[in-house]
């Protein structure tokens, strides 16, 4: 398939090694001291093990996790246009040195925290352990990761989750990726957001 973001050529193509998969797995650990397989098991399967056009990715995420191809499309298009290069949450910082020099921003102690097609936010023993680097080096990885997490919504994993929370919540989970407490109110308007973005064809514009 034809690519319309040629910008996201080498992280299409980048291939996260067996190392890398371990550290993201096992290498970090979050505020509570968890691991992202502790925290989340569906990590055993994140592999970002695919390349191709940015489309052809989306689509692999989408049969992989059984999430339906149009919503991954949608949900990539709220958050980045499907740009990898694409930066958000500016956030101040105690020490932006520990953030990778693409999310420094300069004569500042602001980062931007939110990375690549789907926005996969870090920190530092918090949010998304293990995702850095991949994050931003692979787009398969980065799409394949936001999967598992709408489907450990989905799939009734969240224990800590409030008042109103069980499996099989579709657009909940998916919203959840943006806020998943309180449950639903959270991310209402940003479900709302993405359901706009639904297309039948691939290649959003920004008009």
């Amino acid at each position: 398939m034809a690519e319309n973001r040629p910008g996201n050529a080498d992280e299409n193509a980048y291939r996260p090694s067996v190392a890398e998969l371990d550290s993201f797995r096992n290498g970090q650990v979050d505020r509570y001291g968890r691991t992202q397989m502790q925290y989340n098991p569906l990590a055993a399967h994140v592999t970002g093990g695919f390349s191709g056009s940015t489309d052809e990715i989306l689509q692999w995420a989408a049969h992989k996790w059984g999430i339906p191809e149009d919503v991954v499309r949608a949900v990539a298009t709220n958050e980045s246009y499907w740009s990898m290069s694409q930066l958000g949450d500016r956030t101040t910082v105690v020490d932006p040195s520990l953030y990778p020099a693409q999310s420094r921003i300069a004569g500042t102690s602001d980062v931007y925290e939110s990375l690549g097609i789907m926005q996969v936010r870090w920190t530092p023993k918090g949010l998304h352990q293990g995702t850095e680097s991949l994050r931003w080096k692979s787009t398969a990885f980065n799409v394949d990761y936001w999967a598992s997490v709408v489907r450990y919504y989905y799939d009734g994993l969240c224990s800590w989750c409030g008042a109103g929370y069980s499996a099989g919540q579709e657009w909940a989970s998916v919203g959840a990726w943006y806020n998943p407490s309180p449950w639903i109110s959270a991310s209402a308007a940003y479900v709302e957001r993405a359901k706009t973005h639904l297309v039948a064809s691939p290649g959003p514009s920004r008009d």
